[in-house]
């Protein structure tokens, strides 16, 4: 259904109310939590489970958005390539979890649909690597080209949480503009690296606007050329906006794509919000509300 607005920031309130995920979705997120750790627990000897990722960043995007869960398993059981480890997670998950409709495996993770209201699950193998400075645990997951990376969920989301309160919940809002460009394009970008970048620039930003940060950080981005990021916290080594170089073209080919648009409706708002509201539309899609 369409939505109306009068300002520009009028509707960039009603639609990111609109792709919150709701009540039962949050409620849905728990639905396999124990029966998941429990398969998991009884091969492995797990040392921990939680949440992680947008659901629990508070960022996510409704259904769309997986449900991911880091999972710590002792360090004797770490194999030399993670795509070994995955895979023998993933024959495990899918010989035991006769409620999946499908298990697989999409790195870093192993990916259950259980065919429910959210999309799906991801599970995230993480070993032990470090303790880094203000005590916050480093690990190990599987990173790109087959080989192990490091990885500080509590930490990052600690620091989003900081830089996300100095802007009054604008940076958790620009991470999910940015997020629900990525599913609304099908661009092929890390919801983690995004997550990172808004964070990032929340952390340099004085006066925080959606529209000019959206148009800041999409220039910069393009202009770095989509480079890995150092981690803003300081204790992970770099951190990648995609799986692969082709991925890499794919996303820079989008974000030029919606730079004019976003370049445009950053010079009209205020001046014809209407007119703005048109072209925020080509790069969220019609789901965007009309200014009128």
């Amino acid at each position: 259904m369409a939505l109306f607005t009068k300002t520009i920031t009028e509707a960039f309130s009603e639609y990111l109310k609109a792709k919150t995920p709701k009540q039962w979705e949050r409620d849905e997120v728990t639905k396999y939590r124990a029966r998941i750790h429990e398969v998991l627990d009884r091969e492995y000897g797990v040392l921990s489970f939680f949440q992680s990722g947008s659901f629990s960043n508070g960022t996510g995007i409704t259904q769309k958005s997986d449900v991911d869960y880091f999972t710590r398993i002792p360090l004797d059981r770490k194999t030399t390539l993670p795509a070994s480890f995955l895979n023998s997670m993933k024959e495990l998950l899918k010989r035991e979890l006769w409620e999946a409709y499908d298990v697989r495996v999409s790195r870093p993770t192993v990916c259950i649909d259980f065919r429910q209201m959210v999309t799906q699950y991801e599970i995230t193998p993480a070993f032990y690597c470090r303790t880094g400075h203000s005590e916050q645990d480093v690990f190990l997951i599987p990173g790109p080209g087959n080989s192990w990376r490091e990885a500080a969920p509590k930490a990052h989301l600690e620091y989003v949480r900081t830089v996300d309160g100095l802007h009054g919940g604008k940076v958790k809002g620009l991470t999910r503009l940015l997020k629900a460009w990525k599913y609304e394009n099908s661009v092929p970008i890390s919801s983690f690296y995004l997550e990172m970048r808004a964070a990032q620039y929340g952390g340099t930003a004085g006066d925080f606007t959606y529209p000019y940060a959206l148009l800041s950080l999409v220039r910069t981005m393009i202009d770095n050329e989509l480079r890995s990021m150092n981690d803003p916290t300081g204790l992970v080594n770099r951190i990648t906006p995609c799986g692969s170089e082709a991925d890499r073209l794919s996303v820079m080919r989008s974000m030029k794509s919606a730079l004019p648009h976003l370049l445009t409706a950053c010079e009209k708002w205020t001046v014809n919000d209407s007119e703005a509201s048109q072209e925020y539309q080509a790069v969220f899609g019609a789901s965007f509300p009309t200014v009128v």
